[in-house]
């Protein structure tokens, strides 16, 4: 086939994919005949055929084309690039992680994959070195539109709120037209008490996009705290005829109420909402229950508590922001403490985020989980003790540490569960819990 001909079905499929478009990409690439293409044509063909099934969810394939083509060829940056993206893809980030670090083995200077890396970082929790290594793609020419925000996310993290903010300006001094980082903006100065840094935010946002939901719940919360209530009922007004029927116009209700001193019609919202079963989508499900819970936490309402934290593990929603109102509640005040990582097995049961092993137990039914369960507690056997208390507290059977993955020391703060990992390892009780 004609080389330009080529170029362009790659470009078309390029184009395909970027848009969402993944199955119109694959018809693209199927137009050409892979064993007939030369070595730097068939690694794009294969890196862009990967891609688009692994957008589709087909993971074991793209995964399966990848492998196949680095046992074929020479190591490329290219390929192992788009493999890290499709093991991050299928779950799999320390395998991800370690994929792209050969990626940049035989590339060093490749911003994509440096943008892939920090972005598995982030996810793997290694917040600092995810920050480090978005200011290294930039360096290297990466779309700085896309790292501004990833990076102000990471420093959040890191608790460096001067820097995120710092971060977020500049983008918006680039892309002044996006609305939700100006929220995000917003936010960071409201908790930092900065109110009318935070207004001036949800103005701009305003302008952009004034139906936007989380603006008006945002800025409700916002005027609350800064004792604008006349603001606050203003946007909890706006916030009602934009969402009716979700949740958060009904919990910005009750901060509203709460700040007037009606505890008592607060609680009842904050009782009505932790009730309901239907939620539109996981966002307003946590959100929903860390509202509640530290409603509940603030008014040392312990029973509450107890059970709202149940709800939201049966819910696989013990955020670390739910589960720190929890702790205030329900755990001890320390000096010093230590923060650890615990990976505990259980019984298996439905109702778990699963993810399954690709190699092993695929055809065989699950008996047991293992998930990451985080813990702040004085010593190592002050943790299993928590951990396993907690587990067994929530429900689970047959609980065990596995092995600690992490530990940082940690000041001025309650023992008890840090957070619950959202998603669970499932496997047969001869296999190793894998990952997918």
């Amino acid at each position: 086939m004609d080389p330009e001909r080529i170029d362009a079905l790659f470009e078309e499929a390029n184009q395909h994919l970027e848009a969402g478009r993944a199955e119109e990409a694959l018809r693209c690439l199927e137009a050409l005949d892979g064993a007939a293409l030369d070595e730097e044509e068939r690694t794009e063909w294969t890196a862009l055929c990967a891609w688009a099934l692994s957008d589709l969810g087909r993971h074991d394939e793209a995964i399966e084309l990848l492998e196949a083509s680095l046992d074929a060829e020479a190591p490329s940056a290219r390929v192992l690039g788009t493999l890290g993206v499709v093991l991050s893809n299928a779950n799999d980030l320390e395998g991800a992680r370690d994929v792209l670090e050969r990626a940049l083995a035989v590339q060093p200077d490749d911003e994509t994959a440096i943008a892939n890396l920090a972005l598995v970082y982030e996810k793997l929790r290694e917040y600092e070195r995810a920050v480090a290594l978005y200011e290294r793609a930039a360096d290297f020419g990466a779309d700085i539109d896309w790292i501004l925000p990833r990076k102000a996310s990471a420093l959040i993290e890191c608790g460096q709120y001067d820097e995120a903010k710092a971060t977020l300006k500049r983008y918006l001094s680039l892309v002044p037209e996006d609305a939700t980082q100006w929220v995000a903006l917003g936010i960071l100065h409201s908790d930092d008490d900065e109110y009318d840094e935070a207004f001036a935010c949800y103005a701009e946002a305003e302008k952009l996009s004034p139906d936007d939901a989380s603006l008006r719940l945002n800025w409700g919360v916002t005027a609350v705290r800064a004792r604008r209530l006349k603001d606050a009922y203003q946007q909890l007004g706006l916030l009602r005829s934009v969402e009716p029927r979700t949740t958060r116009w009904w919990l910005l209700r009750a901060f509203i109420l709460e700040e007037e001193g009606d505890f008592s019609n607060a609680r009842a919202i904050y009782d009505r909402v932790v009730r309901r079963t239907g939620f539109r989508d996981r966002g307003e499900l946590t959100y929903a229950l860390e509202m509640a819970m530290d409603f509940f936490a603030r008014h040392k309402l312990r029973p509450r508590c107890a059970r709202l934290v149940e709800r939201a593990y049966a819910a696989n929603a013990c955020t670390v922001e739910l589960c720190e109102a929890y702790r205030e509640a329900h755990g001890h005040y320390v000096k010093r403490a230590y923060w650890y990582s615990v990976v505990v097995e259980a019984d298996y049961r439905p109702g778990l985020e699963e993810i399954h092993d690709r190699e092993n137990g695929a055809n065989r039914p699950p008996t047991r989980f293992a998930r990451d369960y985080q813990v702040v507690a004085r010593n190592h056997d002050e943790a299993i003790g928590l951990v396993l208390d907690f587990a067994r507290k929530v429900g689970e059977t047959n609980p065990q540490v596995r092995e600690f993955i992490g530990q940082e020391p940690i000041e001025e703060t309650y023992t008890g569960i840090y957070e619950v990992e959202e998603e669970a390892y499932v496997f047969a009780a001869q296999d190793e819990p894998g990952r997918e």
